[in-house]
């Protein structure tokens, strides 16, 4: 019995362990692509620097977060936001000042962080 014990002790660790991952990774996803979405909307008014340095602090922040992230997260995933991120911020230090292209890189980085959420949540789909 005390086995027993023992293993729903540990089965209810873990659940409560993937809830907290679940949430945390929700909420540093959600920060940013809220500040990913504030830089687009600074470079539809024109303000290119206030994107640049909008995009650079979201960049700041996944970047300290890595750690956790490759620990908890599929690598290549890690590292393709992180590519994005070079990316968008690329876009932004261009002398050509296209917001259609910049558009395009934030949107894909947008989504990339949101599927990271997407796929560790307890869905149908992800235990299939």
């Amino acid at each position: 019995m005390k086995r027993l014990y023992i293993a729903l002790g540990l089965v209810a660790l873990l659940a409560v362990l993937c809830t907290v991952h679940t949430v945390y990774l929700g909420q540093l996803t959600a920060d940013l692509s809220g500040l990913l979405a504030q830089a687009q909307e600074q470079v539809e008014r024109g303000d290119w620097a206030g994107a640049d340095r909008l995009t650079r602090q979201s960049k700041e922040i996944w970047v300290e977060h890595e750690g956790y992230l490759h620990t908890t997260l599929r690598h290549t995933d890690i590292d393709a936001i992180l590519v994005s991120f070079d990316e968008a911020l690329a876009f932004l230090r261009a002398g050509e000042r296209q917001s259609a292209e910049y558009a395009a890189v934030n949107a894909r980085l947008i989504t990339q962080i949101g599927l990271l959420l997407e796929s560790e949540l307890p869905t149908l789909t992800n235990l299939l």
